[in-house]
């Protein structure tokens, strides 16, 4: 999953320091139910605030330890977290859209891809996804999910998206379009 987005507030001027974040109420409750389901959760981010000169590494680690706390708190858990630092120009390999993120965290927690659902906020999250080779599912946090393509779900909440996943028909039912 993504972070800023799904999980917190995003901020156009970057999510830069622990005052600035701010928890989605139905992120945590979804993170605590799926911990409660025995489901991993991996958290896959831009974070170019980082080589912006925006975020120095001790903020950084501070906010990540913080969101950690305060989810696990909740009764939730973070499994892992892959972030990638670089801007846009710097042509990494791990900024999503690229799947270098995604496919570092298949590789190290052993993740069948095919049957890892990624979720986002943007439709970079969405490409990421399906470069990687997970099914994509959408939040509708953006304007970006009235752009989704057809086959991806599109859910109002982080907590609907889990639930839906959770579904007996698979990903996707009782997505909102």
């Amino acid at each position: 999953m993504d972070r800023d987005g799904v999980i917190n507030r995003d901020r156009p001027d970057y999510v830069k320091h622990r005052h600035e974040f701010t928890f989605y109420p139905d992120a945590l409750e979804a993170l605590r139910w799926v911990h409660a389901r025995g489901v991993g959760v991996i958290v896959v981010s831009n974070q170019s605030a980082l080589h912006r000169g925006l975020m120095p590494w001790d903020a950084f680690f501070d906010l990540h330890d913080h969101m950690v706390r305060e989810i696990g708190a909740f009764g939730g858990r973070i499994d892992a977290a892959f972030y990638c630092p670089h801007r846009p120009e710097e042509g990494c390999s791990c900024r999503k859209p690229a799947p270098g993120m995604i496919l570092a965290a298949a590789a190290i927690c052993g993740l069948s891809l095919a049957e890892t659902p990624f979720v986002g906020d943007k439709l970079t999250d969405v490409a990421a996804a399906e470069n990687a080779g997970c099914p994509p599912v959408l939040l509708r946090r953006t304007e970006d999910a009235v752009e989704a393509p057809r086959h991806v779900p599109v859910y109002n909440t982080f907590f609907d998206a889990v639930r839906g996943l959770f579904d007996t028909a698979g990903v996707g039912n009782g997505a909102a379009r």
